[in-house]
């Protein structure tokens, strides 16, 4: 997910004749220093055709707990495939809402560059283009594999239907060495993401959370919950629902006798108390206490048999009934009781 790439390359490399690489990208001709004196993100700064690299790499680092830069810049060694400024160029024209670098400037966007560079570097061996071979497998720093076609060239394939081309092979740097392509790379895990829907694009589009939905509509929090976060959501059932209304008594038996200014103001608390800040996950759950939206009001999560229960301020507790509903900016947690706060 999203975590440092900066990638270097050259103000030369050596292509193999082996493999078939041409130096016609962004002008990376000359020839590589057989004894490098710069590591990667060294390189990486010194190459013009790479500072859209090192500016992602920058956006991407100012993630907490990232640390991309750094971990380039130390011993490795590492393997990187590094795409030029016309790659990063090309990959803004195909995003809708990221027309430039500087619209990953977010959480989510700081998320996704971090996740897309780390997929371009592989960790533990500086590998060169003679050790390449057809239809290989290489696992990346995100997790997931490249694929490397040595047909007609040096291709490296990603999780979309494009390759991407090596046109400068075999730069070295004091830390690994690094090749450059020109094509960003794309892993699964960010076209999930960028294919996602909203917390709120999901609820409304599932019958299964009408109601959710509409008290988010009726309280004006659909922007908010549009926004970036991300945000972990409890989200009741409707039957979930149901049953508050059936609790409240004659006066509330639907959501349209929720109508007075302090009415939807205490609507607009309880959607609030089943946000919470960032991403948890069903194995991130453990006993704890979590400060939700609605400021100063917390819910618990708790041990119940072999598994977890959401408490709420009256000591009522939820069970989850569906985890890890992923959404593209967080992810939400089916629930049977609507939780409330003092």
């Amino acid at each position: 997910m999203k975590t440092n790439f900066k990638f270097l390359i050259v103000l030369a490399s050596v292509c193999l004749l082996s493999v078939g690489c041409s130096n016609d990208d962004d002008n990376n001709s000359g020839i590589t220093d057989p004894m490098p004196t710069q590591n990667i993100v060294e390189l990486a700064q010194n190459t013009e055709s790479l500072s859209s690299l090192v500016a992602a790499l920058s956006l991407a680092d100012k993630q907490d707990g990232s640390n991309l830069i750094a971990t380039l810049s130390g011993d490795g060694p590492f393997t990187v495939f590094a795409p030029t400024n016309q790659a990063f160029s090309n990959l803004l024209a195909q995003l809708d809402g990221y027309d430039s670098l500087s619209d990953f400037d977010t959480a989510k966007g700081q998320m996704l560059l971090g996740l897309v560079l780390q997929y371009h570097v592989v960790a533990g061996a500086g590998v060169t283009s003679n050790q390449l071979s057809d239809n290989q497998e290489i696992t990346t720093v995100q997790g997931e594999r490249l694929m490397v076609d040595l047909t007609n060239g040096v291709y490296i394939e990603d999780a979309t239907d494009v390759s991407a081309k090596v046109t400068t092979a075999d730069v070295l740097a004091t830390n690994g060495v690094v090749h450059v392509i020109d094509k960003v790379l794309i892993p699964q895990e960010v076209l999930d993401m960028l294919n996602q829907k909203t917390l709120v694009e999901i609820l409304v589009g599932d019958n299964n959370f009408s109601i959710l939905a509409d008290v988010v509509v009726k309280t004006g929090l659909v922007e908010t919950l549009s926004s970036d976060g991300p945000f972990t959501v409890f989200a009741p059932t409707n039957d979930a629902f149901v049953a508050l209304l059936e609790d409240l008594g004659d006066d509330y038996n639907s959501l349209d006798d929720f109508d007075t200014e302090a009415e939807i103001d205490l609507l607009r608390n309880i959607v609030l108390y089943h946000a919470v800040s960032g991403n948890i996950y069903e194995a991130d759950l453990s006993e704890t206490t979590v400060e939700t939206a609605f400021a100063g009001n917390n819910i618990s999560v708790v041990m119940s048999g072999d598994t977890y229960v959401i408490q709420d301020a009256t000591g009522a507790q939820a069970n989850i009934l569906i985890t890890d509903v992923m959404a593209s900016n967080g992810v939400a947690h089916v629930i049977d009781k609507v939780l409330l706060p003092n």
